[in-house]
């Protein structure tokens, strides 16, 4: 029934002379997504994108792709025709007629659009003569206000589209556009959705988890499948595990309990640092909320944040836990998140942690430790598993 895709954008419009930038972008970026997935030419046109639909087209498949791809605001599938009134009428009752089948579609609109400037009628004409003949030919009734159906009748450069039935896309910006960043990827539910909302900022995420000592190849598994939900929305991803166990025993054998974490966080922004360098990326992701346990106080949050050597996202600041949790049960992340699961942080944490930390004592405190050569050890042995 379908024979094209129309794919809107809406952020991107924003981008002045760098918009051609983050469309490309976009572009190559669904024709990753959908390379194995059968459809015909992928291109931009007027301010959109189209993908052809062919025999084999999946629509179900296709469907759930765009709508995580990011920089996608929204999609329809559409009919073409050409840019023949009589036609367009015949193409736009045809559809509907169909749709009508399974869909119970009381109300209608038409909403005209010309990218073809020199198309000889203008879109109040356009909206009169298709929305009396679907008047004529269907049961439908006008609602120009709160419609049931918003039919497009588009005048492109080369032929019309003729589409209703919107699916909303996750929008922000393409994936790469805004650079590499380091995930700190934990097993609970606050890191993957900030790498969610990194993602939808056009960021290319670079995961890392430390590893406990006491945690098997099912706590391996539990990240992984982290990783592969968030894949959903910018492709393959690479995966870096790091061994703790000996960090945390001179952690334990040097630092006094209450500090313990702290340390741990600035430690692992210093390894993370390092594969930065690696990867060449521009900034670390953390699912850090304000006051939400212990080590987000202000006080704590800026002792840690001091050890890093890149600028700190943490896109969950401001949010409390029900928000969160809400988004990841959107993403489909939430569910692994509450498996069982003892990550270094909870292994690590105090009965009676601080809340207000003091740079100039753990930095005090920190140089009993004996680190480097173990860092240097292990960050030269890592090697990233392409999820």
């Amino acid at each position: 029934m379908y024979s094209h895709i129309i794919i809107h954008y809406d952020e991107i419009t924003l981008k002045g002379g760098n918009r051609p930038f983050f469309e490309r972008a976009l572009v190559n970026n669904i024709r990753e997504f959908l390379k194995e997935i059968e459809c015909g030419n992928l291109y931009r046109e007027g301010g959109k994108i189209i993908v052809e639909i062919v025999k084999d087209t999946d629509l179900k498949k296709i469907k759930k792709i765009l709508k995580n791809i990011p920089g996608i605001s929204n999609f329809y599938f559409a009919v073409s025709e050409k840019k023949d009134l009589e036609k367009i009428n015949k193409k736009t009752v045809k559809l509907l007629q169909d749709y009508l089948k399974t869909e119970d579609k009381k109300t209608f609109k038409i909403e005209a659009r010309r990218s073809d400037k020199k198309f000889e009628l203008k879109s109040p004409q356009i909206n009169a003569i298709v929305g009396e003949y679907v008047l004529e030919n269907t049961k439908l009734t006008v609602d120009v206000h709160h419609p049931d159906i918003e039919i497009v009748v588009e005048i492109g450069q080369k032929n019309c589209y003729v589409y209703f039935e919107k699916t909303s896309g996750i929008g922000g910006l393409p994936i790469g556009t805004t650079g590499k960043l380091i995930s700190l990827i934990s097993g609970g539910i606050d890191s993957p959705v900030a790498s969610y909302m990194m993602n939808k900022r056009g960021a290319k995420i670079i995961f890392v988890h430390f590893k406990n000592k006491t945690i098997n190849d099912i706590g391996n598994d539990k990240i992984k499948d982290l990783v592969k939900k968030l894949n959903r929305f910018q492709g393959k991803s690479k995966l870096y595990i790091i061994p703790f166990e000996e960090f945390q025993k001179e952690i334990i054998a040097n630092i006094p309990s209450k500090n313990r974490m702290i340390v741990y966080r600035r430690i692992m922004f210093k390894l993370a640092g390092e594969i930065a360098k690696k990867e060449k990326a521009k900034g670390f992701v953390t699912g850090d909320s304000l006051s939400q346990v212990a080590s987000q106080t202000l006080e704590n949050i800026n002792v840690i944040y001091n050890a890093a050597n890149l600028p700190i996202f943490s896109p969950l600041i401001g949010m409390n836990k029900q928000e969160i949790i809400d988004i990841s049960k959107k993403i489909n992340t939430y569910d692994i998140s509450i498996l069982p699961y003892q990550d270094c942080c909870s292994f690590l944490i105090a009965k009676h942690p601080e809340t207000k930390a003091d740079l100039k004592i753990i930095l005090k405190q920190e140089k009993n430790l004996k680190i480097n050569k173990i860092a240097e050890k292990i960050i030269a042995e890592i090697k990233p598993e392409v999820i």
